[in-house]
């Protein structure tokens, strides 16, 4: 798939998921002016993971990643790439607490990715860059939020979509050429309509008080997902010299079902080739590819040599899309 040196293959994949849940049934209880039926409808989420009044982002990152590390040789990972958009404090990076805490080399490259939505995509091409230029060898990417920390307990549009997770995946040199094409977006322009402004310089924290809340401008943020999206999708597919009914299934960002329902509509893509698991999981921003295609895997739905699209988008307004062609995990 790439004409550099090294190949890149994904060798493993897990996730965490906290501990406590709530459905939608429990959210009806609580607030009962909401019309639950209608938000399912349009959401598809029946579940969201909720962490902890103390449990971090990093917390959930150490336990994905831990298994991982069981599978493989910690001594191994050279590279340990962090997306969040949920830190345990604006400095240090999140990654150099997570290296620490899973007894990682010293040795090793370790910085954070200020990414949401799209993330996952632009984590795994710059652990495929650092494999393909010979920098590295085997990359961790951890990818981890705790979004519902930001978001009110009357927040009728955010509440019932975002969950809590944590996803790690292992990247590695192979003779396989598995992991690339790759093609990107960004439009800051939009950076207003999926926002937590407080709490950082813009707001000037120092004297707010404010507690950091999450802002969704949802329709703007669909439309601009319907007008990106499928155009990148194009751009990746030209790229790598494939047509769309030569991909065995398409992995978006699991934002809602209402975004992947138009998704599928405007690529002209048949159903069983879009997988979903956001019922029982909820939006999990840069964690949900990943945990898509474990649980894919998990099913036996995913076989070797598939041909995938993966697509992230969201927060930024930032995208991006690429081509992985399945091997079995760890």
């Amino acid at each position: 798939m790439s004409k550099n040196k090294y190949g890149v293959t994904i060798k493993a994949i897990e996730y965490c998921l906290p501990k406590t849940y709530e459905d939608n049934d429990m959210l009806s209880i609580e607030n009962p002016e909401w019309r639950m039926k209608d938000i399912f409808n349009k959401t598809g989420i029946n579940k969201r993971w909720i962490s902890d009044e103390n449990e971090t982002s990093v917390d959930l990152a150490y336990v994905a990643a831990k298994k991982v590390i069981d599978k493989f040789d910690a001594e191994k990972i050279d590279t340990l790439l962090y997306v969040t958009q949920s830190p345990e404090y604006f400095l240090p990076s999140s990654s150099c607490i997570l290296q620490d805490r899973l007894s990682l080399s010293t040795n090793i490259k370790a910085f954070d990715i200020n990414l949401g939505c799209s993330g996952y995509i632009y984590g795994l091409s710059m652990a495929s860059a650092y494999i393909e230029s010979g920098l590295s060898e085997n990359v961790l990417l951890v990818c981890s939020d705790t979004y519902t920390k930001y978001i009110s307990p009357d927040d009728r549009t955010n509440r019932p979509i975002f969950s809590d997770a944590a996803s790690a995946t292992l990247v590695s040199k192979s003779i396989s050429k598995n992991v690339g094409y790759f093609s990107f977006g960004t439009d800051g322009s939009g950076f207003d309509k999926l926002i937590v402004k407080e709490g950082a310089t813009k707001s000037n924290f120092k004297i707010s008080g404010v507690r950091p809340t999450l802002h969704m401008n949802g329709a703007e943020v669909f439309m601009f997902t319907m007008s990106a999206i499928p155009d990148n999708v194009e751009k990746v597919l030209f790229k790598s010299t494939n047509k769309i009914n030569e991909i065995d299934y398409f992995f978006f960002h699991q934002a809602s079902k209402i975004v992947l329902e138009n998704l599928s509509r405007k690529l002209e893509l048949p159903q069983e080739k879009v997988y979903s698991c956001i019922e029982e999981i909820g939006n999990t921003v840069s964690s949900s590819i990943p945990i898509a295609l474990k649980m894919a895997s998990n099913s036996m739905l995913l076989k070797n040599n598939n041909k995938l699209l993966l697509s992230g988008f969201g927060v930024g307004l930032s995208w991006g899309s690429c081509i992985v062609e399945w091997d079995n995990l760890l």
